[in-house]
């Protein structure tokens, strides 16, 4: 049987097929869906939007996170699902779960040299995860002051961007959480093209950037109409990148 790279180029595309299709009752969000595949996160966070756009992925929001699961009515589940499973070469979702557990490293007494470690904290547990790969591995530990200072590096230089905000969880506490960084920026230029301003950042330091853009007629107007999301932005506090509020 041909492989599924001659008809679907996009590795990450395929990696992410594949876990979805071989669980339908799955769910992931972008850094997760990252790890487990192994794939850039810029890529698996556009091949999600792809996927979604196709009918075949839709997306919910469960507390910070987006996660995104297979909407069982797409037309062609079955076809897919057929092509997916027929296809010998990969690991499931299930099996990569377990592999990463199973390959948790625990450090060695001194006087041993140990590769550095990560600890990822959540509300439920927490995990010790090797870090990054030399590839996505940041240089020094990144400090939120170091983040502001990047953003506002790229942002002063575009005239069409009028307003940036970090807000949420960042904002609150004033450090960086596990889930990322939220931001609001508001500028007359596409969506694609913030996106490529930030990619940088967040592969250099491994923080998930969530972006929220707005033109500046459609922030005017939402702000005017008491919008529930800019008015609970305006109630708490936030980091101003670029402009006034």
């Amino acid at each position: 049987m041909p492989t599924l790279k001659y008809f679907i180029t996009s590795k990450a595309k395929r990696n992410l097929l594949k876990f979805f299709l071989t669980d339908i009752n799955a769910s992931y969000y972008v850094r997760e869906a990252s790890r487990l595949t192994g794939e850039p996160l810029n890529a698996v966070r556009r091949e999600f939007g792809y996927l979604e756009k196709a009918g075949l992925l839709r997306s919910y929001m469960r507390g910070n996170l987006k996660y995104y699961e297979v909407i069982k009515s797409f037309p062609l589940l079955t076809e897919w699902r057929k092509i997916i499973l027929e296809t010998a070469d990969f690991v499931t979702a299930s099996e990569a779960k377990q592999s990463a557990e199973n390959s948790t490293v625990i450090a060695p007494p001194s006087p041993v040299i140990a590769p550095p470690y990560i600890v990822i904290a959540s509300a439920a547990k927490q995990s010790i995860e090797p870090e990054q790969s030399p590839a996505h591995k940041p240089s020094s530990i990144p400090t939120l002051a170091t983040v502001i200072d990047h953003l506002r590096e790229k942002f002063n230089d575009s005239s069409a961007i009028t307003l940036a905000l970090i807000h949420g969880e960042t904002a609150r506490s004033e450090k960086i959480p596990v889930d990322g960084i939220e931001l609001l920026v508001v500028a007359d230029i596409k969506k694609d093209i913030l996106r490529e301003m930030i990619t940088g950042l967040e592969e250099t330091t491994g923080i998930d950037i969530s972006l929220t853009h707005m033109t500046r007629s459609n922030f005017n107007y939402r702000n005017a109409q008491g919008d529930p999301f800019i008015r609970r932005i305006w109630g708490e506090k936030k980091l101003v990148v670029k402009g006034r509020h």
